[in-house]
């Protein structure tokens, strides 16, 4: 591993004033950063570890509004056991953190490190190949090679897919994230941390060097709001998701009054759906209906060569959750 500067900050101010320098990162567990440092994928100057500011950083707060606002350090172990998310309003991201790899990682990761992560293409990830992405080839590897994991949908040069768990249940639930960049603080809708055209030459947010994120705020739900993720994937335990949904419902009198979609594991950013969403307004819940759902939703899907399953399984996942969802079960 290249030596490299570590700086343990005791304010959030000295931590974005590090971060601002070149060739400089941001580590929460360090997860994700370890993995590509051991294979020499990224090459920091400096490291800056903002687990020192766990205080300043961790933490679910319910304001008298009704909103909720978690620090951006919070572990997933953290979300998934808190209080706040065992309404059925906010049960589809405490599932969303309690099915992410495994409980040693969980009681690590923490919530803005699993909306960063760098995508898990093995072609980008490896030193043996040189991709687009990775900015040391010429082309997508994956479109032509060993691409069963990869998008189906939302691509344009680059078939890699988001892995975070916890983007489209927080997208569902029309979350805002907060920043620092020096000492200017800013409020975004979460959909503008992902670039709106992931080409290969885009990184997976669309933060500015040096920009930290604080905090994840979720606004009151309306009465009868009830939200699901379920997802796809190969092992039972401990394993990426192949597929992954997000349904956020309002229901009153048995009527679908309000809905929001998102897919994961299909495209190289979390995927709203609205298009879905809008057919479930106005409408009774109903298999028929979630079925035509479920279609629209991967209306416009161009798998590769080994990922067609995709869009089979993908569509039953969608079905799945609207089902869940509509029966008040999360």
């Amino acid at each position: 591993m290249k030596p490299f500067t570590y700086v343990l900050p005791q304010t959030l101010a000295e931590a974005s004033a590090a971060a601002k320098q070149p060739d400089t990162v941001l580590k929460g567990a360090g997860i994700d950063l370890i993995d590509r440092m051991k294979e020499r994928l990224q090459t920091p100057a400096q490291v800056v570890n903002l687990l020192p500011l766990h205080k300043e950083m961790a933490g679910i707060a319910v304001a008298a509004d009704g909103s909720v606002t978690i620090g951006a350090g919070t572990t997933l172990a953290m979300l998934e056991q808190h209080a706040a998310f065992a309404t059925p309003a906010l049960a589809g991201l405490r599932t969303a953190a309690a099915t992410t790899a495994s409980p040693q990682v969980r009681n690590r990761a923490t919530v803005a490190g699993n909306l960063l992560q760098f995508t898990r293409c093995w072609y980008v990830r490896s030193e043996a190949f040189h991709c687009l992405h990775g900015g040391r080839g010429p082309t997508c590897l994956a479109m032509t090679g060993e691409n069963r994991y990869h998008a189906v949908l939302g691509w344009q040069d680059c078939v890699r897919v988001h892995p975070s768990n916890l983007a489209p249940a927080l997208l569902a639930l029309d979350a805002d994230y907060t920043t620092v960049l020096g000492d200017k603080r800013t409020t975004r809708k979460l959909r503008d941390l992902f670039p709106a055209d992931p080409r290969a030459q885009n990184p997976e947010h669309t933060l500015q060097q040096g920009e930290i994120v604080t905090s994840i705020t979720l606004p009151k739900q309306p009465e009868g709001t009830i939200t699901v993720y379920g997802e796809s994937r190969e092992k039972e335990t401990f394993d990426w998701a192949t597929t992954a949904c997000a349904v956020r419902l309002v229901l009153a009198g048995g009527t679908i009054t309000a809905a929001d979609l998102v897919l994961g594991a299909v495209a190289p950013v979390p995927l709203p759906r609205p298009q879905a969403a809008k057919l479930l307004v106005g409408q009774k819940p109903s298999s028929e209906l979630f079925a035509k759902v479920a279609e629209t939703a991967y209306a416009g899907a161009s798998p590769l060569t080994h990922n067609a399953y995709k869009l089979t399984v993908g569509k039953a996942v969608v079905r799945d959750v609207l089902e869940r969802a509509s029966k008040g079960m999360s």
